[in-house]
This record gives structure tokens, sequence and C-alpha cells, in this order.
């Protein structure tokens, strides 16, 4: 345990430090964020600290890798992070097309299916599985860019993905660490630990942005948890979506209200709730506080949902009431102020 926390510690001053540096730096070399009528900041501000926390997730892979003697398991989560961390920090500067960007995603998503293994049942109680072999691959498929991406889409206002990091993070962290693969929890530690580093930097007002090689990365990171949670330990996917159903909920709902308008989903917006909240004029720290109580209770159901497979259609039914409860709690609040 004191070991655990001497690395969390030292891991988020080393973070703290690397995004201080990558401040000035990405200041130099104009890689910035330039406020236009879709964003949520003002003045210029530099999009890159994801490589801080990248850096440090890869080291911590290598390490654990070299030392467990996992080679080959550690070294394909290795490519797939690099890989990821690659095209998205090519994104950052150069701006991909979609088009593009989402070719070579579904080949990094396929290389993660044959590497890690995919969902191929759902479980609904600790008796009871419905068995989707052959969907399963294609969901899986789906699901890995998706949750790559909706990760990148929920990346839109200061301190919101860092603080879901954090949460999902940690909780993978003990998850697994209660499932015996202490190296793959002490990964998992090393991303929250570098998140919160980040974090300082990233509070409101925010003096960097995560980018694209951060928010992306990320999502694909913990896609890659969810292949191995399912695939070698039997975790329920069910589990990770709770715990991530912040995130996945708010992304989704946007992009199906925005499918109905017939908007062009992949272009920038300030559609998502949280952003519906800042434009009310409530304020960034508030919003993200209030989220972080929100992805902590839900991670408290989800793990649950891990100890007493059984409970898991109750905890299906509690996160739905918790999150439909608070897009409620939106629509009013912003129907009240059209109204004045």
């Amino acid at each position: 345990m004191i070991f655990l926390v001497l690395l969390t510690i030292i891991v988020s001053t080393l973070s703290w430090y690397l995004v201080k540096l990558l401040i000035a730096y990405l200041h130099d070399k104009q890689i910035v964020d330039t406020p236009n009528e879709r964003t949520l900041h003002q003045g210029d501000v530099p999009r890159g600290g994801g490589l801080a926390i990248i850096f440090l997730t890869s080291l911590a892979i290598i390490f654990i890798g070299i030392l467990s003697g996992r080679i080959s398991m550690f070294l394909a989560l290795l490519i797939c992070v690099l890989a990821w961390a690659s095209l998205s920090w090519l994104d950052d500067r150069h701006g991909l097309s979609p088009r593009s960007r989402f070719l070579v995603q579904i080949i990094y998503a396929l290389f993660m299916l044959l590497a890690f293994g995919w969902v191929e049942q759902i479980q609904l109680t600790s008796e009871y599985y419905l068995l989707i072999p052959k969907l399963g691959f294609l969901l899986s498929l789906f699901g890995v860019v998706w949750l790559a991406n909706l990760y990148n889409f929920m990346d839109g206002m200061d301190g919101l993905a860092a603080s879901q990091a954090i949460v999902a993070s940690a909780t993978l962290s003990f998850w697994l660490w209660q499932y015996g693969d202490q190296g793959l929890a002490i990964v998992c530690l090393v991303l929250a630990a570098g998140s919160y580093g980040f974090l300082i930097w990233n509070w409101h007002p925010a003096k960097i942005f995560m980018g694209d090689v951060g928010s992306v990365t990320i999502g694909a990171f913990f896609a890659t948890m969810i292949l191995i949670g399912v695939s070698r330990y039997d975790m329920p996917v069910i589990s990770f979506v709770i715990l991530l159903s912040v995130f996945i909920f708010d992304a989704s709902i946007t992009i199906l209200r925005r499918l109905f308008k017939r908007e062009k989903i992949w272009l920038p917006h300030r559609s998502h709730y949280y952003q519906r909240l800042a434009k009310m004029g409530f304020s960034h720290s508030k919003i993200v506080i209030t989220l972080i109580v929100i992805m902590t209770l839900s991670s408290l159901i989800a793990s649950i949902t891990l100890a007493y497979r059984d409970s898991i259609g109750i905890a299906i039914l509690l996160e739905l009431v918790l999150l439909f409860s608070c897009i409620i709690i939106v629509e009013v609040l912003d129907s009240n102020k059209r109204i004045r």
C-alpha cells in the first residue's frame, strides 16, 4: 500500500512538471486552440497536454511488462497506446480528414480485438448470459472506435475529461487488483495519477488542453481494458458501461439528437448537456464537480455488479434513473431560461 501511495505521488508530480514544460513548448510551436462560437474557453490555449499522461502510462507498460514477464501482452498494449497516440497527435498538428482518421481507427480496433479478444456474451445475472459470438465481434469493433471518439467528443470543458480519466482508471485499477492482475492495475493507477497531475493545469481556467492525443488515446485505452476484462477475467461488460456511463450517455444522446436534426455529427458543436449548462451561466468548476459526484456514484454502482452479479439488473435501473434525472433537470433549466 505504501508503494502504491508513493507511486501515485511521484507520477502525479512528474505529470505536473511535464505538463508545465509542454505549456511553454506548445505555445512556442503555436499548437493552440483558438476560441470560436463552438468553444467554451477564452484566449489561445495550448493543446497536447495528454502527451504527458500517455508518456508516463507507456513507461509504466514497458516496466511492468518487463518485470512481470508478460512481454507479449504488454507489448501489444504498448503498440495500441502508441498507435492511437501517434494518429491523434498527427490530427492535433495537421487536422486529418474524418474519413482517413476513421479508417485508420478501424484498423487499430481490429488489431486490438485480435490481440485481446472481444465481447462474446453479455452477463445479465450470476447464471444468465446473452450469447453473441458472431455479433459480438462487430459490436466490439464498433465499441472500440466509438469509445475512443466519444471520449474526444466529451473533452470540451476544463477538467472534465481528466476527471473522468481519474475516476475510471482508479476504479479499473481496484478491479484488476482484486482479480489478481497487479500489473495492469498499476498501469491504470499510473494513468489516474498522470491525469491528476494534468488536471491541476487543466482546471478552470485551463492553461492547457488534453488534445486528441490525450482524449482519443485514453478512450482507446479504456476500450482495451474492457476487452481484457471481459475476455480474460469474465467481468460483465455492463459493469464497464455503467462505469463510463456519464460520457457514453451524454455523447450518445447528443449524437442521436444531432442526427435527428440532420446535423454533421463530426463537426464541433456546443450541444452536449455539460455545454448547455455552461451556456446557462453555470461555472465550469461547479459543473465538473457535480459530474465527478455522478461519476463516483456510477463507479460504486458498477463495482457492486462485479461483487454481486445478480444485482446487474437493479444496477442498470439505478444508473438509468440517475442519468435520466440529470437530463430532465438540464432540460427543465434550459426550458425555464428560454421562457424568461
